[in-house]
């Protein structure tokens, strides 16, 4: 960092923007300038914390990263504009709250040979755009799995939570923090006035960034039909279906009481692993409310904008339950109601994929749901338009 950036102590878009162009050698930032928004917003959080000051160096890091590698993209662009003619054709989108099975979907739905799904080595550093020739090799996927490896290592326990690796599918809200509308940031540095205005009012053109990725990892590297995922998708179908008029939406149905205690406890871990050690981001029911607030907004919101039939028209839902009783049986219905081809080889996958799945594993996901405070959230009162319209999906019978 500059030696003027140090000395100014609290973060400053501009000045954040101008380290990036220091660090990039580049300074056109595009037409598109709809992410200084989410930019300020966040910066704006951050130091409305008390303990802004904990928190300055791990988000100027993480913030000037992402700054320079929205400079590259740009910079790509230009020099190669046959990027930004790449279509994005019928891209299946899995949404639903976390804990829902949505992960375990994404991944075998990802297993389709005709399919693409972003991984997580190339949406953390895209530029270069990763090249079809190299893509099991690129020094990228060493680099990433590193600082995945180091952040087990540091918390054993989110192994037990949910899959990471370099080439694991990764959620779209990695692709929206270039956007700066990411519930990313919140998972790691708590930024209540952030999340409050990423879930009310969702970033404009958040989206555009989102076309804009998916054409750089398209362009040079393998292709296929995209698979995407992101629970926080229920916010903002409108957006999504603008920039997607043709996607096959996806949406993953279980108790919501089943999922607040444990994405708390998992957001709880992450705060360990990637935020600074500073005891008020990790106080267990603050942060239960704070999930509660987020994605029950994002559940009333969904049911909301599917009161819409063209939105509507657009959806398949899918409950936990047969995920996990068959999940072959789920993929291939979703299939059909897509009328997407089917092959023997993707039947194949999957069933190998499933069987090594329930042979392994990294033990059980343990948390005490009193600690975080869920009776005291009346959760089974919760979400009354989700619950009227969904109710025969949400038993884990």
């Amino acid at each position: 960092m500059t030696n003027d950036l140090r000395r100014s102590g609290k973060l400053d878009r501009q000045a954040l923007m101008a380290e990036a162009e220091r660090l990039a050698g580049l300074s056109d930032w595009g037409a598109d300038r709809a992410f200084e928004e989410g930019l300020g917003r966040l910066v704006d959080a951050v130091e409305a914390q008390p303990f802004a000051a904990s928190l300055r160096e791990a988000v100027r890091v993480e913030v000037t990263r992402l700054l320079t590698t929205r400079l590259q993209l740009q910079r790509e662009a230009t020099d190669h504009p046959e990027i930004l003619r790449g279509e994005i054709r019928r891209p299946l989108v899995v949404l639903g709250l976390p804990r829902t099975g949505t992960t375990w979907l994404f991944e075998l739905l990802a297993l389709d040979p005709g399919a693409r799904a972003p991984l997580t080595w190339e949406i953390a550093a895209p530029c270069p755009a990763p090249r079809l020739d190299s893509f099991a090799t690129d020094p990228r996927i060493a680099q990433t799995q590193a600082g995945i490896d180091a952040m087990l290592a540091a918390v054993p326990e989110l192994a037990t939570m949910h899959p990471f690796g370099a080439t694991l599918p990764a959620e779209c809200n990695a692709i929206l923090q270039l956007h700066f509308a990411s519930s990313n940031f919140w998972a790691s540095y708590a930024v209540p006035d952030y999340i409050r205005w990423l879930t009310e009012a969702p970033a404009a053109a958040a989206m555009t960034t989102h076309r804009r990725v998916l054409q750089q990892l398209q362009w040079r590297g393998p292709k296929g039909r995209w698979v995407l995922k992101s629970p926080p998708y229920l916010l903002m179908l409108e957006d999504l279906l603008a920039a997607y008029p043709d996607a096959c939406l996806i949406q993953t149905h279980r108790e919501p009481a089943k999922m607040v205690a444990s994405l708390a406890n998992m957001i709880r871990a992450l705060r360990r692993a990637r935020g600074p050690a500073v005891d008020a981001l990790l106080e267990p029911k603050s942060i239960a409310r704070s999930v509660l607030h987020h994605f029950g907004t994002a559940l009333e919101c969904g049911v909301a904008s599917r009161r819409n039939p063209q939105v509507e028209a657009r959806f398949m839902d899918i409950a936990y339950r047969d995920l996990v009783r068959d999940p072959v049986g789920v993929v291939r219905r979703i299939y059909d109601r897509f009328r997407l081809p089917w092959s023997p080889a993707f039947a194949d996958r999957l069933r190998s994929h499933i069987g090594r799945q329930r042979r392994s594993g990294h033990g059980k996901h343990r948390y005490d749901p009193a600690e975080f405070g869920i009776d005291a959230l009346n959760l089974p009162e919760r979400f009354p338009a989700y619950r009227n319209r969904f109710a025969d999906l949400l038993e884990d019978r």
